[in-house]
């Protein structure tokens, strides 16, 4: 399935990962305005109102994937997600999925990463997946993300046993689901409640870090939105 990927906004990120070789195309329909981290934040600017059904739990979901570079220095470089954590309400619960069909390996690195939350070590991981296919280069085949697990600890008889297990299945499922649902246009991408989608051209774009203190706020803000 092609998707139609573009930049974190205007950021100044040196490297544009959020499409594949063949093309990188604007989201129609976003603000190209240059915001402040002080503007007010509105509906059609710095967020756009999802068409969909709001959360039953109050959540952040980041779609992201280890082929993109982009996600890669918004994980290891800025530290987005756990800034953004440190901000939200307490009772907030943050989730990451794993974008199925976005670069080589796609749905085996999605796998990793169920298996990775299945055995609750996602932090780990993350960074050891990450440098191997973005710093590294050693990600080729399906037995080289086996041995990312194994040199974090893992054993092979427990990596295929969670593999194949119940709970790796259903986290596959939830991921699938919330990507059919919310159709993620550009990775990393943010949705707060399963309605709110951060616009990242309508961040601040002066430098990196206004950029991510802008996405934090803008998270911030909608996480306190009490939907009715």
């Amino acid at each position: 399935m092609k998707k139609t990927l573009i930049a974190m906004g205007v950021l100044l990120f040196s490297v544009n990962c959020f499409a594949d070789d063949s093309s990188t195309n604007a989201i129609s329909n976003t603000s190209q305005t240059t915001a402040t981290t002080q503007a007010p934040i509105e509906k059609g600017k710095q967020y756009i109102e999802l068409p969909t059904y709001p959360s039953p739990e109050n959540e952040i979901i980041e779609f992201f994937s280890f082929n993109c570079p982009s996600c890669f220095r918004f994980e290891s470089e800025y530290h987005g997600m756990n800034r953004i954590a440190k901000a939200v309400p307490k009772y907030m619960k943050i989730k990451r999925y794993h974008l199925l069909d976005f670069g080589a390996l796609a749905m085996e690195l999605s796998e990793a990463w169920a298996i990775a939350n299945v055995l609750g070590i996602e932090d780990k991981a993350s960074e050891a997946l990450y440098d191997a296919v973005q710093k590294d280069k050693t990600i080729k085949t399906a037995d080289d993300i086996k041995t990312v697990f194994v040199k974090l600890g893992v054993d092979e008889e427990t990596y295929e046993k969670t593999k194949n297990s119940f709970l790796v299945k259903a986290f596959m499922a939830q991921q699938a689901d919330a990507i059919k649902e919310m159709q993620p246009s550009s990775i990393p991408s943010i949705i707060v409640n399963r309605v709110f989608y951060i616009n990242s051209s309508g961040l601040d774009s002066s430098s990196d870090e206004a950029y991510i203190a802008d996405y934090v706020r803008v998270a911030a803000f909608l996480s306190n939105i009490i939907i009715e």
